[in-house]
C-alpha cells in the first residue's frame, strides 16, 4: 500500500510532466500472429503515425537501416524465422496490423528492428543522437528494494510509442510486466519485473565497434536479440529466484554488449552487470554498507565523462537524500532531476520485484532555465554557461 501511496503523491507533484502509456495484455495462449492484435490501435489512438512511428523510422533509417541492403533484410528475416519461429509469427502479425492501417511495415524491416541494438554496434551506423539510460536500485529503511529506470532516446516522437505490457501464460496465469517504446518493433521489453524474481533494465554499453559481417554471422547462428533476453528469462519456468535470473542473463550469448541493472526481493539484492558477448566484464553488487547502486552508460570503474555527468548527478542526489529519504517518491525525484531527466528521457519505470508492481510514465522534455541550478553543470542540452571550467561542479 505504501508503494502505491507514495507513487500517487509523486504523480500529482509532477503531473504536468507525466503521461500514462497505454496498457496491453499479451496472451501467450493465442497463436503468435494474433497476440499483438489491438496493440497498434492503442498507440495510434493517442499518437497518429505521423507523430509516432514515422519520425522514429525516418531518423533510424537515416542513421542505420538505410545502410543495410536487400540481402541483409532477407537474411535477418530468415534468421528470425529459423531460430525464433514464435517471434517471427508475432512480428508477422504486427506487420499485418500496420498493413490494415494502410502503412507498409514489412516483417523483414521489423526483423531488423528486433536486432536494432546489435546492428547499431556495427561499423555501418551513422550519427546517432543519444545512447543513454539511467538505472538505480535502492533499498529503503524497511529493506524494500525498488528500481527506477529512465529510458533516454531520440527522436522525441519515440516516447509516443511507449507501451506497457502485461504478459499472461497459456493457462491464463500472470507471468510478468514490462514497458518500452521498442515493443511493437521487436516484441520485447527493456524494462520488466516478475514478482518474486527480479526487476530489470538494459542500458546501452559502448565497447568496440563490430564489423557488420560478424554481427550478421552471430544473428544467423541464432544469437538472441537483447530485446528478448529478459522476456525469455521471465517466461521460463526454470528461473524461480533472483540468483537464477542473474546467472541466466549474465551468461546468455549476445551479439552486442550492454549493461544489465537488476533488483531482487532481499536486502542488498541490487546488481549492475557490464555484459560482453559471452559473459560479464564486471558485476557490481549493491554495497552492504550502502543503500543504492547506479548505472548509466559508462563502465562503473571509470569516472563520468564531464560532458555526461548523469551518474555523478544521481549518486550525489542519493547521497544527499540518504537511506531515510529513499522512499519511492524520493527516488522518483532523483530520476526526475536534471540532467538525470533530460530532453531525451522518453519514459520512467518504477519497479519492485517484491510486489511485482510496475509504474510507467512517459516524460516531457526537461531543461532548466538556469543550468547552474542543477546538481551538476551539464552543457549538452541547455544554454551554454558563460566562462566556467569544464569540470563537474557540486
Amino acid at each position: 500500500m505504501a508503494f502505491v501511496y507514495l507513487l500517487t503523491l509523486g504523480f500529482f507533484y509532477v503531473a504536468s510532466t507525466l503521461e500514462l502509456p497505454p496498457r496491453f495484455v499479451l496472451d501467450l495462449g493465442k497463436p503468435p500472429q494474433q497476440r499483438w492484435e489491438g496493440a497498434l490501435d492503442l498507440i495510434l489512438s493517442k499518437h497518429p503515425f505521423e507523430e509516432s512511428f514515422l519520425p522514429v523510422f525516418q531518423e533510424h533509417n537515416k542513421s542505420l537501416f538505410n545502410h543495410l541492403g536487400p540481402s541483409d533484410f532477407k537474411s535477418l528475416g530468415e534468421a528470425v524465422t529459423k531460430h525464433f519461429p514464435e517471434t517471427a509469427g508475432e512480428l508477422q502479425g504486427i506487420a499485418s496490423n500496420f498493413g490494415r492501417h494502410g502503412y507498409e511495415v514489412s516483417f523483414q524491416y521489423l526483423s531488423a528492428w528486433l536486432y536494432f541494438h546489435e546492428l547499431a554496434h556495427s561499423d555501418i551506423v551513422g550519427e546517432m543522437e543519444t545512447r543513454e539510460c539511467t538505472g538505480i536500485v535502492a533499498e529503503n529503511q524497511d529493506g524494500h528494494i525498488v528500481q527506477l529506470a529512465n529510458m533516454d532516446q531520440s527522436p522525441l516522437a519515440a516516447r509516443n510509442l511507449t507501451l506497457r505490457v502485461q504478459v499472461i501464460g497459456a493457462a491464463g496465469t500472470f507471468l510478468f510486466e514490462g514497458v518500452d517504446w521498442y515493443t511493437l518493433l521487436s516484441t520485447g521489453v527493456s524494462r520488466a519485473v516478475k514478482r518474486g524474481v527480479a526487476s530489470v533494465q538494459e542500458n546501452w554499453r559502448t565497447t568496440e565497434v563490430r564489423q557488420l559481417k560478424d554481427v550478421m554471422a552471430d544473428i544467423q547462428s541464432g544469437v538472441i536479440s537483447q530485446m528478448l533476453v529478459f522476456r525469455r528469462a521471465f517466461e521460463s519456468s526454470q528461473i524461480r529466484s533472483f540468483e537464477d535470473f542473474v546467472a541466466n542473463v549474465s551468461s546468455t550469448r549476445l551479439a552486442a554488449p550492454f549493461y544489465i541493472v537488476a533488483g531482487g526481493t532481499e536486502a542488498s539484492q541490487g546488481v549492475a552487470i557490464a555484459r560482453n558477448l559471452h559473459g560479464s566484464d564486471r558485476t557490481d553488487w549493491m554495497p552492504k554498507d550502502d543503500f543504492f547502486l547506479c548505472q548509466c552508460n559508462t563502465d562503473r570503474w571509470l569516472p563520468d565523462d564531464v560532458q555526461d555527468p548523469r551518474r555523478t548527478a544521481a549518486e550525489t542526489l542519493l547521497q544527499r537524500l540518504g537511506r531515510r529519504e529513499a522512499s519511492n517518491m524520493g527516488l522518483f525525484a532523483v530520476v526526475s532531476a536534471y540532467p538525470v531527466h533530460n530532453p531525451h528521457t522518453a519514459y520512467t519505470a518504477v519497479m519492485s520485484a517484491t510486489t511485482g508492481e510496475l509504474h510507467a510514465y512517459v516524460r516531457e522534455a526537461s531543461c532548466p532555465v538556469d543550468p547552474y541550478a542543477s546538481v551538476v553543470l551539464d552543457r549538452r542540452y541547455c544554454l551554454e554557461p558563460k566562462a566556467h571550467n569544464d569540470r563537474v561542479i557540486f
